[in-house]
């Protein structure tokens, strides 16, 4: 009995399934480097063949170099730009042979967007191997195309690299760990803003236009250098919870609101977003806000949504503020929207017009020059 009892254990053991699991997770990696080539034409007077490269750089997890030929391999007249891995010993890896890549070469315009017009992308997937490490286009843009484009200034353009590594993480071990673990995007920024509108252990008093603003010593002073170097000369309060208090003169409450919401959280207003005269005043004064206390990339994000909103009716503000604040890119963009045959008379008859003749005389008179001359042909 025990010898059959047995037996019947030993079947229904056997019989049991034996379950296992696994997982292939294929990833794409992206990421882009920006180069700047300066000195164009000597650079067309070299021979074919002639080339220069980039220092290396990381990028979708793997080092690259970019490599740039004025005369393509032979007598051309084209720019020719190609992609090579590297690995360089600083933690680097070249890309596998088996990987597949994609990538795309694009020109950017004076304000760093990549023009479609003037943007190559690998045709499929690429493999770099020994037999092909180095992958592009001999014929990216040709001289005369480049310079019409108006992305050639002083000399100068600049390309962005996008690449993208097409990954197998089951070869690397963690592959379920890694289709299982979800890490959500940083919230930093919604905790800081919390921190600011609930005023938690604010111990700063900003006075704005009658209005007043209590904020936190620590983050004003790591933002900017210039509110710190103003706290650190402010009046000391003996007020409970208040080290300090001051005054922010010549800007309007709601500007300052919006300046200080980008301190905290690295976000615009919504308002900014919107279409219309309002977008554009509290671009013009965050633009103001940004310069004065050299929030560089507040400044940037203002220049970007002031060359959105280019018109007739808002077109010598803009000027005006982009040269006052020296702004390069949106300088030239309003100068070139108002060069467009037509745009000079009916800007003249803007309430801006005024302000944009006192501040910017020079270009002002340029373009009359320009249209005169347009005319007389």
């Amino acid at each position: 009995m025990a010898t059959a009892a047995s037996a019947s254990l030993l079947s229904t053991a056997a019989r049991r399934v034996s379950r296992s699991a696994s997982s292939i997770v294929t990833r794409e990696v992206t990421g882009q480097h920006t180069l700047t080539i300066a000195g164009f034409a000597p650079s067309r007077k070299f021979k074919p063949d002639w080339s220069a490269s980039s220092q290396a750089f990381d990028a979708a997890g793997h080092g690259w170099r970019i490599t740039y030929q004025p005369n393509g391999k032979t007598w051309s007249e084209h720019v020719s730009l190609y992609l090579e891995p590297v690995n360089n010993g600083d933690g680097r890896r070249k890309v596998a042979p088996t990987d597949p890549v994609e990538f795309a070469f694009s020109l950017l315009d004076t304000a760093g967007n990549p023009v479609p017009q003037y943007t190559r992308s690998s045709q499929g997937v690429s493999y770099f191997n020994k037999e092909s490490m180095c992958k592009g286009f001999q014929k990216f843009i040709h001289w005369t195309e480049l310079e019409k484009s108006g992305c050639l200034k002083d000399d100068t353009f600049t390309v962005r690299c996008d690449i993208t590594v097409i990954k197998n993480w089951t070869e690397n071990g963690g592959a379920g760990a890694a289709a299982r673990v979800r890490v959500p995007p940083s919230d930093l920024h919604e905790h800081l803003g919390k921190m600011l509108w609930n005023k938690q252990c604010a111990d700063v008093a900003l006075e704005v236009g009658g209005e007043t603003f209590v904020a936190h010593e620590c983050v004003l002073a790591v933002r900017s250098p210039v509110l710190a170097a103003e706290l650190h000369a402010a009046t000391k309060e003996k007020l409970p919870g208040v080290r300090r208090c001051m005054e922010i003169q010549d800007m309007e409450p709601k500007v300052f609101e919006a300046m200080l919401r980008f301190i905290y959280t690295d976000a615009l207003p919504g308002k900014m977003g919107e279409e219309g005269e309002d977008a554009v005043a509290m671009a013009r004064g965050l633009l103001a806000a940004a310069h004065r206390y050299k929030l560089d990339r507040l400044k940037l994000m203002c220049e970007k949504t002031l060359c959105e909103r280019i018109d007739v009716d808002t077109v010598a503000g803009t000027l005006a503020a982009a040269e006052e604040h020296g702004c390069r890119a949106l300088k030239e963009e309003c100068v070139e929207f108002i060069a467009r045959p037509g745009n000079l008379k009916a800007v003249m008859e803007t309430e801006g017009y005024e302000k944009m003749k006192a501040s910017c005389q020079s270009i002002v008179m340029e373009l009359f020059m320009k249209e005169l001359v347009a005319k007389m042909n």
